[in-house]
């Protein structure tokens, strides 16, 4: 008898125990945004967005800050200045200050993928400054901004609109543990006080090392995926088409060069090994493009004017190229991934990150640019 009560006893105690009730949504705080930022002290600040819903089914955006040793520390500290229970289930977006990127961002990728409440789908930025700055930057005004989705949004539609990169957390994780190629992900700056996309950041390894244009990274994101629709605008040389156009500027004096806008409908790109003793890659750019805007009036439905652009754009984008791979052996940042193929072609398909190091200035690329105008639209 005594056995069986006891039984029963222990029975209760689990059927109790397994029914403890989560904590509702209203008391908690979701957070989807966070900031790292590394003080002076070398304590951590995280810059939190989170936010905290109602009965009403309303939710309001709130930002916090905590400082400590550790990232879960620095949560925990922030907790102290809530009356919510904040918890990550639902980061979208990490910002890591310039200066926290500088000195190496694995320690915080760990702490996320060590979090299975984290998605690996989550965006990863870096701030010019701090990310205090970028997510605070529109506190004071009355928009009533929701600053977490504001700068998600900012970065997928950029995304899909082709202009940079999609780096999440397990595609940077990715490339930092992929031998022979090395991470990037867009910065945010202050513009006309708000947040804007204002370049790429370009690691080497965990490390900020440097950055390129939008304009190149429109050509790092070429080489690396397929385009099917993305703006470009380059300019090109006026003389070799002085005797197509049509009317010379007003003053007299014609200008040097001149702006055309295109929108790649279709791009890619293909590397090879051709030389590996002496480290020599050809990569092969293929676009499609249609024409939108002219700066000069050149009769471009003249066959002969629509072989002269193809020419002096494959011109142009390959030195584009040639700058931009020269740039980054200055860093000496593989953004590109050509120590993926050199990896291949070894016979034991192993490459040090050190290896790659000594070799990577030195590579040599031809750039061959085959393009194709399809349209041109009303463009005169």
């Amino acid at each position: 008898m005594k056995n069986t009560l006891l039984g029963m006893l222990v029975l209760l105690m689990v059927l109790l125990t397994g029914c403890v009730q989560p904590k509702p949504i209203e008391e908690l705080g979701i957070i989807n945004t966070r900031g790292v930022d590394i003080m002076e002290n070398d304590k951590i600040e995280t810059t939190l967005v989170f936010l905290k819903f109602n009965s009403r089914d309303q939710n309001i955006s709130k930002t916090i800050t905590g400082v400590g040793n550790t990232i879960k520390n620095a949560r925990n500290k922030a907790n102290f200045k809530s009356n919510f229970q904040l918890t990550p289930g639902q980061i979208r977006l990490e910002i890591y200050g310039k200066t926290t990127a500088e000195k190496g961002l694995l320690r915080y990728l760990d702490t996320l993928i060590r979090d299975a409440r984290v998605s690996d789908t989550m965006y990863l930025t870096v701030s010019a400054t701090t990310a205090n700055e970028i997510i605070t930057s529109t506190q004071n005004q009355e928009s009533g901004m929701n600053i977490g989705k504001f700068l998600h949004d900012l970065i997928e539609r950029n995304i899909k609109d082709d202009t940079i990169p999609r780096v999440t957390l397990q595609d940077f994780v990715h490339m930092f543990y992929d031998k022979g190629q090395d991470p990037y992900l867009p910065i945010l700056s202050i513009k006309d006080d708000a947040p804007a996309i204002t370049a790429m950041a370009i690691f080497q390894g965990d490390k900020l090392v440097g950055q390129i244009s939008l304009d190149e990274t429109l050509l790092l994101n070429l080489y690396n995926k397929t385009f099917n629709v993305a703006p470009l605008e380059i300019s090109l040389p006026q003389k070799p088409f002085d005797k197509f156009q049509r009317k010379s500027n007003q003053d007299g004096h014609a200008e040097d060069n001149f702006y055309i806008v295109m929108t790649v409908i279709n791009g890619e790109s293909k590397t090879k090994m051709v030389d590996v003793q002496n480290l020599k890659f050809q990569t092969n750019i293929n676009l499609d493009v249609s024409l939108l805007e002219l700066t000069e009036d050149i009769n471009i439905k003249n066959p002969k004017v629509i072989k002269l652009f193809e020419k002096e754009i494959e011109k142009d984008i390959k030195q584009q190229y040639e700058k931009l791979l020269s740039k980054l052996q200055e860093m000496n940042a593989d953004p590109f991934g050509y120590g993926n193929i050199y990896r291949t072609k070894k016979p034991s398909g192993n490459l040090t990150d050190s290896d790659w190091r000594d070799k990577f200035p030195t590579i040599k690329v031809d750039f061959k640019v085959n393009v194709r105008i399809l349209h041109h639209g009303t463009t005169p």
